[in-house]
């Protein structure tokens, strides 16, 4: 009986103290000590400070210190090749996990809503040449047919890109260049936003302040420039140029080499090794009222020169 309450102090003992493996001096529960060392890539030889291991199955999940840093490693990875990585799983069958947050608020939540833990997440390139950090979304269980990306991609500084596009071809989504140009459509926008195919808005303003313009001179002979314009009717070459993607309705407008003949202002050539020219449309509303207003100028003079004869017939009568 003796035997058995001495047993039963010494246990309750063990449990109210201090165990150390490698150390005499331990200040918790159960601490280890070991050398330190980064997690292995290749050989055989342990370096981890702790692991757990099953009774069955090749892999194993390791707890470290590194040697060359402050950081602490945690690595599932096998028992017999430390090059060959395995999956690390967190709550795998539901629950939130907080990084820096200690109440998350979804599957994954980084930071602190005081700010003062921040949700910051960096995502660095793969190994392939050109590309960068990357996102994709799955399709959804119904109704959808892709995934989207969300990636940098660039194979030099003039054409790196940000990307926001679904299934394999970037031209079906949204493309931004280091130098802030945005293409919907297209992935090398020459001005600050270039859309391949139409746009609908209730409303489109343009700058127009005084405060913006120097130089200013009315326009010169604007009645003989819309003489010598030609408008049309067309079909836009869809088959040739898909990229673009035209519409299928017969169109009306200019030809923009023919407008640049004679209002240059007007028209826009692309810098690509294309070089495929475009009409501001909306900047010949100005020419078409100056031309308006000769125009009724040249019909009130004949106004009254029709209103002179008619007088002077009168009097002669």
């Amino acid at each position: 009986m003796r035997k058995i309450y001495l047993l039963l102090l010494f246990f309750c003992f063990q449990l109210n103290a201090q165990t150390g493996v490698g150390t005499t001096t331990p200040v918790n529960k159960l601490q280890v000590e070991t050398t330190t060392a980064d997690a292995a890539t290749s050989g055989t030889a342990s370096n981890g400070n702790l692991r757990l291991s099953g009774t069955t199955g090749s892999h194993v999940l390791d707890f470290g210190l590194s040697n060359s840093s402050t950081y602490s490693w945690l690595q599932s990875r096998s028992r017999l090749g430390y090059g060959t990585n395995f999956n690390l799983v967190l709550n795998p069958n539901g629950g939130l996990v907080g990084i820096g947050n200690t109440s998350p608020s979804t599957t994954l939540t980084v930071g602190n809503a005081a700010g003062t833990i921040g949700g910051e997440l960096l995502l660095n390139p793969t190994t392939t040449q050109y590309e960068g950090g990357q996102i994709v979304f799955k399709r959804s269980l119904e109704g959808s047919t892709v995934d989207w990306t969300i990636d940098q991609y660039g194979t030099t500084s003039s054409n790196a890109r940000f990307r926001i596009f679904n299934g394999a071809s970037e031209t079906n989504g949204i493309a931004i260049l280091e130098n802030g140009n945005i293409g919907f459509g297209n992935i090398a926008p020459s001005v600050r936003l270039q859309v391949a195919g139409d746009i609908i808005a209730n409303s489109i303003a343009g700058s127009s302040d005084a405060r913006f313009k120097t130089n200013i001179i009315p326009i010169e002979n604007p009645l003989q420039k819309v003489m010598q314009l030609r408008g049309v009717t067309f079909d836009w070459k869809t088959k040739e140029f898909p990229s673009r993607t035209f519409s299928e309705k017969r169109s009306l407008g200019f030809i923009a080499q023919e407008v640049e003949q004679v209002v240059p202002e007007v028209v826009q050539t692309e810098k690509s090794s294309e070089g495929y020219k475009s009409v501001q449309y909306d900047k010949i509303v100005a020419l078409l009222v100056e031309a308006i207003k000769e125009q009724q100028k040249q019909i009130e003079q004949l106004q009254q020169k029709v209103k002179e004869l008619t007088e002077k017939k009168g009097n002669e009568e």
